[in-house]
């Protein structure tokens, strides 16, 4: 039986990192994930990049054919697999970069920048060659540009609506970078809720 409505386990700081069931009160996604999804026009495939315990995954599920998520921390997929049903989705347990390579992390959600060693399996998600992707949503700390580089052939190929995580207080250099990176991809920026901005092909 899978938690349903708000109820998730989660393995926080607050909570030593064990598996935990929560109910977080409200859906604290659900703007940022609202605003984006109403420019979504196809409904086929789509791709969520730190799934982390599968708070997005969860509507995402319920509205596309297909959900590829890709999550490289053990302990958030052990929740994710607590949290959603895989009867559509894939769960990848992978971080996605610019290339293929390791790396070791800086905390329980940050992944070295430029490391290439660890215990971390980082890929392309050019390398999955996924087909008919509508919709792109992209959380990973610090990777954005690395993730967007790496998936320039899907990108160019499907030209799926992008919602983006771009905290520029705490990364502003990689937030410009990947700024740089959708409008060589012909993207533009439409609008920002929260630290999330949405990019659509134009």
């Amino acid at each position: 039986m899978y938690p349903i409505k708000n109820n998730f386990w989660v393995a926080y700081a607050i909570h030593k990192f064990v598996p935990t069931l929560v109910d977080t009160k409200e859906d604290s996604q659900h703007r940022q994930r609202n605003s984006a999804l109403n420019y979504v026009k196809r409904w086929d495939t789509c791709i969520d990049i730190g799934s982390q315990f599968g708070m997005w995954t969860r509507s995402l599920k319920t509205k596309f054919k297909t959900v590829h998520c890709f999550e490289p921390n053990e302990t958030a997929r052990k929740c994710f697999l607590k949290n959603i049903a895989i009867d559509n989705v894939t769960l990848y347990p992978y971080a996605l970069s610019a290339s293929n390579h390791l790396a070791k992390w800086v905390s329980s959600q940050q992944i070295e920048d430029g490391s290439s060693t660890g215990p971390i399996k980082c890929r392309t998600l050019d390398s999955f060659e996924i087909k008919n992707v509508d919709f792109i949503k992209i959380d990973v700390d610090g990777f954005e540009a690395k993730v967007l580089k790496g998936a320039k052939k899907t990108i160019l190929e499907s030209a799926p609506v992008i919602n983006i995580e771009m905290k520029y207080m705490k990364r502003r250099k990689v937030c410009r970078k990947a700024k740089s990176i959708l409008r060589s991809l012909g993207y533009a920026f439409r609008k920002r809720t929260k630290s999330d901005e949405i990019w659509l092909k134009f």
